[in-house]
């Protein structure tokens, strides 16, 4: 797949994980420095956010909103995932108030490459495109956005009602099961 960085085609590296398909783990590194594993199944609805940079507008603009956005919800992980440096990240955060999301690096773009966001080259290499992936208790992907051009920002609207079906729904017992496909 390929964006494109201020019109121009860009290639992403990996692949990225098929609606309704299985959200693949990824290590980040959590801002007091300590290793933390998302996506798959978990307790919560998780929502992903990839964040190309906090040092350009769109995107410092575009965690604020979230932040203000996911303050409602409370079974809800979000975690915004950036390539930016520990420390900047850290006063970021600090700066911002941002508390509704937990702000996360991606130093050895595991992440990154797991969900097919790297960006393979030009003056954005080794960064991540814009996107978003709303994953359910289950590990499942029930919900994604890549937006196809860097500088513009996802569809908050979408993928806060996509949130919003997933937090309020009631369990059946009905679905994909890990633990099936391994008895098998």
């Amino acid at each position: 797949m390929e964006i494109t960085v201020h019109g121009t085609p860009t290639p992403l590296i990996g692949k990225q994980p098929t609606l309704g398909g299985e959200a693949p783990a990824a290590r980040i590194t959590k801002l007091d420095g300590s290793q933390n594993v998302i996506g798959m199944i978990a307790p919560n609805t998780q929502l992903l956010i990839a964040i190309p940079s906090l040092k350009t507008e769109v995107c410092s603009l575009g965690a604020k909103k979230f932040n203000d956005l996911l303050k409602t919800f409370k079974k809800l992980n979000a975690v915004m995932v950036t390539t930016d440096d520990l420390d900047f990240v850290k006063d970021f955060a600090e700066k911002e108030s941002i508390d509704a999301a937990e702000l996360v690096v991606d130093p050895d773009r595991n992440f990154a490459k797991k969900y097919g966001l790297l960006i393979s080259e030009g003056k954005l290499k080794d960064r991540m495109a814009r996107a978003v992936y709303v994953i359910d208790r289950d590990g499942l992907v029930a919900y994604r956005e890549i937006v196809p051009e860097i500088v513009d920002e996802v569809n908050y609207d979408a993928c806060i009602e996509a949130v919003d079906k997933l937090v309020n729904e009631k369990k059946t017992g009905h679905g994909h099961s890990h633990e099936e496909w391994m008895s098998v």
